[in-house]
């Protein structure tokens, strides 16, 4: 039996679109037809829809939603998406949206409020949450005895490096590919600190910080825990559940490292480090569980990398005796998973494992740790 095609539009046409969702939906064509493409830069548009020969194509993505030969959205644009998911709400769509799904509590709070309002599903992209080493790793954290510690640590390169692999359409005619220069470190700040709270999202970072606002530093921060260290939240959230409090919160380097100890109930603490190391191409994300008797340790690649594995080391001993074993889970692609997934909950109506009420529950989280951070 043929599964029931999703008519789809994408709105936002950048990296990520251009490396996982759109060859997604183009490859499952028979669960998914692209009918329309929507960026607000014109020459990305148009080079992403002549790549995929899409005719409809708008700036505006309220366009997009007016088309009634449309079922359902990716929201992958840049910036807060509250806008973007209410609008498919209200025209009728089911959403898939990339995180974050907005950009302070307010905001996550009036689309949740939305979203409980309609019959429309809406799934965050919590890719992560996808990648069967993710199940295959929480079996055996759930099978510890004492788990007493949890480790999670991010050393993340520029994101340019990790798209060498493609190339990246970027409009007028110029495709990147291959190893570019990320350029030098003031570069870095100046220009991650406008794309996390400059422009459009500054007076919602000023809503997050109060009157911490003029805090640079802090300003790069926050903006980080909402656009990047979002996966080790709802992975934190995935395998322990919702957290206690924030213990400690503090960020250095000019915001490009955070550290933070979150308190678990029975004992159990769990540390989050995030930190931007711009130069050297080797992405590592790591979840360490440690007990007495045993601990499971989960290694993530680069998310741009499609169908690289994640490595589950798991250790176990008894007396004298101790032992590790590395597994291959599987090298199916978790970004792909949770399209699919995304087509079974519409056709079937059933509510995302990854949803909105998630999704509130990791805004307060994030902000109780940006109130803590030092």
């Amino acid at each position: 039996m043929m599964p029931t095609r999703l008519r789809m539009g994408v709105v936002g046409c950048g990296a990520i679109s251009q490396i996982m969702h759109i060859p997604h939906i183009v490859d499952y064509d028979d669960y998914f037809e692209l009918v329309a493409l929507a960026d607000a830069y014109r020459p990305v548009l148009e080079a992403v829809a002549d790549r995929y020969h899409v005719q409809p194509r708008y700036t505006d993505w309220r366009e997009l939603m007016a088309r009634s030969d449309i079922d359902a959205v990716v929201i992958a644009h840049s910036g807060s998406h509250r806008d973007t998911v209410i609008g498919a709400l209200d025209a009728g769509k089911h959403v898939f949206c990339e995180k974050p799904l907005a950009w302070n509590v307010r905001e996550v709070n009036e689309v949740a409020a939305r979203a409980a309002t309609s019959d429309r599903i809406v799934q965050m992209g919590y890719h992560k949450l996808y990648d069967p080493a993710f199940f295959y790793t929480k079996e055996h954290v759930d099978k510890m005895r004492d788990l007493g510690f949890v480790r999670i640590t991010v050393l993340h390169p520029t994101n340019e490096l990790g798209f060498s692999p493609y190339r990246i359409r970027r409009g007028n005619g110029l495709i990147v590919e291959g190893h570019v220069d990320p350029g030098t470190w003031e570069d870095q700040i100046r220009a991650q600190l406008q794309g996390v709270a400059g422009g459009d999202l500054a007076p919602l970072m000023d809503e997050i910080l109060g009157e911490r606002k003029g805090n640079a530093h802090l300003r790069l921060a926050a903006g980080i825990a909402l656009q990047s260290l979002i996966h080790q939240i709802y992975m934190m959230f995935g395998f322990l559940g919702e957290p206690t409090r924030v213990i400690h919160a503090s960020q250095w380097r000019e915001g490009e490292s955070i550290h933070a100890l979150v308190e678990y109930p029975n004992n159990l603490r769990c540390s989050l480090d995030w930190h931007y190391l711009s130069h050297l191409k080797d992405y590592r994300e790591e979840y360490l569980f440690c007990g007495n008797f045993d601990r499971v340790a989960l290694q993530f690649p680069s998310p741009y990398f499609r169908n690289f594995p994640s490595p589950v080391i798991v250790q176990g001993g008894e007396g004298e005796l101790a032992w590790e074993r590395r597994v291959i889970v599987s090298h199916e692609e978790a970004f792909r998973n949770e399209m699919l997934a995304f087509h079974d909950n519409v056709v079937n109506n059933r509510q995302p494992r990854t949803s909105v009420q998630d999704a509130v529950r990791h805004a307060r989280f994030t902000q109780s740790l940006i109130d803590t951070m030092q």
